[in-house]
């Protein structure tokens, strides 16, 4: 029987619009990271856990030995919520799994541009974090799909990434909610951008062939995480509005 472990979740991502599925992940206390599946965790047990970035949750946890590079798939049993982290708790969780750039996380020296990894490179992992200057990135509408939004940004290398799409839960709700309001992109930019510290975390999709013919693991951004204001880019902005 697998252990009680506690994990601090980092990642909360949505799937594609109307699957009830929701992917987590995070660090254990002794640093490991796991991602509960299978099965993925529902929409219905976010809500009934209260599972957010920097819950604190305790459950059985055994690592499926999935292939590279989903290599923290967990299946996972008796899961509960126990608390909410403090921030540097979370910074702490966030900085486990800290490369300098995507490239050197993923294994992989991504050409200027390119956005997947194919599917003949087997990546040592499929979630990391980097660390960014907040000027560095920004967040711009899907001009195919107004529900969406992406990112671009430079790292610290230089690096440029553009319209890389962002599967983050609390991001992905949000363009939902400010379809049509012109001003609202602009101002969650001009929060994460007025912070001292971004980190964000970084994906690898499953496996998957564009229409185009490519096939590979997929750059996505699972969580955009800004400090002072740890976590609450959304709401410490719609608060700041409602205030007004």
């Amino acid at each position: 029987m697998a252990k009680k472990t506690r994990i601090i979740i980092t990642d909360l991502t949505r799937f594609k619009e109307g699957s009830k599925n929701v992917c987590t992940a995070g660090v254990t206390d002794d640093g490991t990271l796991i991602r509960p599946y299978p099965p993925y965790l529902l929409a219905s047990d976010c809500e009934r856990l209260d599972i957010h970035p920097g819950a604190i949750l305790e459950g059985e946890f055994t690592l499926s030995n999935a292939a590279a590079p989903h290599v923290e798939d967990a299946k996972w049993e008796n899961l509960n919520y126990i608390d909410r982290c403090s921030s540097d708790e979370f910074r702490d969780a966030l900085q486990t799994g800290l490369f300098e750039t995507i490239q050197k996380g993923f294994g992989y020296n991504l050409p200027n541009g390119e956005k997947c990894i194919p599917i003949t490179e087997k990546p040592p992992r499929s979630i990391i974090t980097i660390k960014l200057q907040p000027h560095s990135f920004s967040i711009v509408g899907d001009s195919y799909n107004a529900s969406k939004v992406r990112a671009n940004f430079w790292d610290v290398k230089g690096n440029q990434f553009s319209f890389l799409p962002i599967t983050d839960r609390g991001f992905v709700d949000q363009a939902s909610k400010i379809q049509g309001d012109s001003n609202a992109i602009a101002k969650m930019n001009y929060h994460v951008q007025s912070q001292s510290e971004l980190y964000l975390r970084i994906g690898l999709s499953r496996a998957y062939q564009a229409p185009n013919g490519k096939n590979g693991y997929w750059i996505q951004v699972n969580g955009i995480y800004t400090f002072p204001d740890y976590m609450d880019y959304i709401r410490c902005y719609d608060d700041k509005e409602d205030q007004t």
